[in-house]
């Protein structure tokens, strides 16, 4: 019984371990984004949990294969380049699909230009870059090449 508790005990404090360091990886991630990209807090902010947690479910949700998301599980959806729409305006959410696990964690707001004027940057932490409408509404992939898609989410 003795030995059944320690391990649990070992356990525990394995897993307290990793947390403490995915939040430090997080961290350490955050500050250099913040200090890399430039202008980063005039243009960009991090989300709370409670955006987090919405965005981690969407990603969840996605049907995705070995070629990148599957648009056509979607109700509608384009390929687009950055010079054929207005994009000004739009808000939208970063979020990779790539990279280490610390990433998977950390999602950033910013106008969709920003992102795309800052493309070099961003593509550093997510070559295969995923754009959420701040309204969940929709969403633009663009793929380790540059090209985009958007996709309607309802």
């Amino acid at each position: 019984m003795e030995s059944r508790e320690r391990q649990r005990r070992i356990r525990e404090l394995s897993e307290k371990s990793k947390r403490r360091a995915l939040e430090r990886g997080i961290e350490r991630v955050k500050a250099e984004m913040s200090g890399e990209i430039a202008d980063f807090s005039r243009k960009y902010s991090f989300a709370d949990s409670t955006a987090s947690e919405k965005l981690k479910k969407l990603i969840d949700e996605l049907t995705c294969d070995s070629f990148g998301i599957d648009f056509d599980k979607f109700p509608a959806h384009r390929k687009f380049s950055s010079q054929s729409t207005d994009l000004r305006n739009r808000t939208a959410w970063f979020c990779s699909l790539v990279g280490g696990e610390e990433i998977f964690e950390i999602f950033v707001k910013g106008r969709v230009c920003d992102f795309l004027a800052d493309y070099d940057d961003w593509y550093f932490y997510g070559a295969y870059m995923l754009l959420v409408d701040e309204d969940f509404g929709g969403l633009i992939y663009i793929d380790d090449n540059g090209g985009m898609t958007e996709a309607f989410l309802r």
